[in-house]
């Protein structure tokens, strides 16, 4: 019979050899990124719930990313009170605060009292259909349970936590619509800025991003709104390279230029195939993606002309170096 010793050993021989193994294959997966798991709930990642969703998400982003002081949730609560005691909120109201316009906008001569006042303004709430209502006062209540009642300055845990939940809802409306100009943007500017005390802006991050949007926007040849943001990350691929210039080469500089200049060119032959087809028949957002284009390429040719000068003085010194 084999001895208690042997035994032992042949146990703690397996296991060394399983951890071994383990460890080997670990490794080799890492690499491979086999080990991760990125789960798409109900498939809503990429679908057109998902973007929806994304869409809804922005404004509990904006509410975060300003430390709880959220204009949205500012001018709701301002809503119907005209003696609250904010200053810094803001209306658009045309008309004096005693003078009413009667009559399709004829201004009447006679000046109401502040009870006259109030009454018409209760008889046209009355009026109001009680779906508007309704909404008028969860949203109301939304507000003011995520209202800021605290003017002192937050403390490193808040501002931990606070950045970890930014991130959080950040990443998450990215993932479900990676072509949303806006979240992509939001999430890339959260990446390479230092909010929240960060220590560092994360360039190498930003740029992994940047590459993955323009993959997947690429990829939808129906949507020119896609094309709007990859071209916003094709902008952001030439800021870093122009940023990180003694990183690079020229040809990578010429690369991300030409790449720019490919996603206007193609979001403009997308965008008169919608329009010729009758799938984009909104006003509003076509001059939305038009201002977008207008803004991306002012800001590509500023960047070209800082990277002309910049490539001008590597060639220069690397013609000196090859002459010495």
């Amino acid at each position: 019979m084999m001895s208690t010793t042997a035994k032992n050993l042949i146990i703690l021989l397996i296991l060394v050899a399983g951890m071994v193994l383990w460890v080997g294959y670990s490794q080799r997966f890492s690499k491979d990124n086999k080990l991760s798991y990125e789960p798409n709930v109900a498939c809503l990642k990429g679908s057109p719930y998902g973007k929806i969703l994304a869409l809804a998400m922005q404004g509990s982003i904006d509410f975060y990313w300003h430390k709880g002081s959220s204009h949205e949730h500012a001018e709701v609560l301002a809503d119907g009170d005209h003696h609250h005691d904010h200053d810094h909120y803001h209306h658009d109201h045309d008309h004096d605060f005693y003078t009413l316009t009667e009559d399709h906008g004829e201004k009447s001569n006679r000046t109401l009292k502040p009870s006259e006042h109030v009454g018409k303004h209760l008889d046209v709430k009355k009026r109001e259909p009680l779906r508007v209502r309704a909404t008028k006062i969860i949203r109301k209540m939304a507000a003011t349970a995520h209202r800021r009642t605290d003017d002192k300055q937050l403390t490193t845990a808040h501002k931990k936590y606070l950045q970890g939940v930014t991130e959080d809802k950040l990443e998450l409306a990215y993932k479900l619509d990676p072509s949303n100009y806006t979240n992509y943007g939001n999430y890339h500017l959260f990446i390479v800025t230092t909010n929240y005390g960060r220590s560092a802006a994360n360039d190498d991050a930003a740029l992994k991003l940047a590459h993955e949007t323009l993959v997947y926007c690429k990829s939808d040849q129906l949507d020119p709104a896609s094309y709007v943001t990859a071209a916003s990350a094709a902008y952001n691929v030439i800021y870093h390279i122009g940023r990180h210039h003694e990183r690079y080469s020229i040809a990578d500089a010429k690369t991300s230029l030409a790449e720019f200049d490919h996603c206007i060119k193609r979001h403009k032959e997308i965008l008169a195939l919608a329009v010729e087809e009758g799938r984009i028949t909104s006003e509003i957002r076509y001059r939305e993606m038009a201002e977008r284009i207008r803004y991306l390429t002012k800001l590509r040719e500023a960047q070209g002309k800082y990277m002309k000068r910049v490539m001008a003085t590597k060639m220069t010194s690397n013609k000196i170096k090859t002459t010495k």
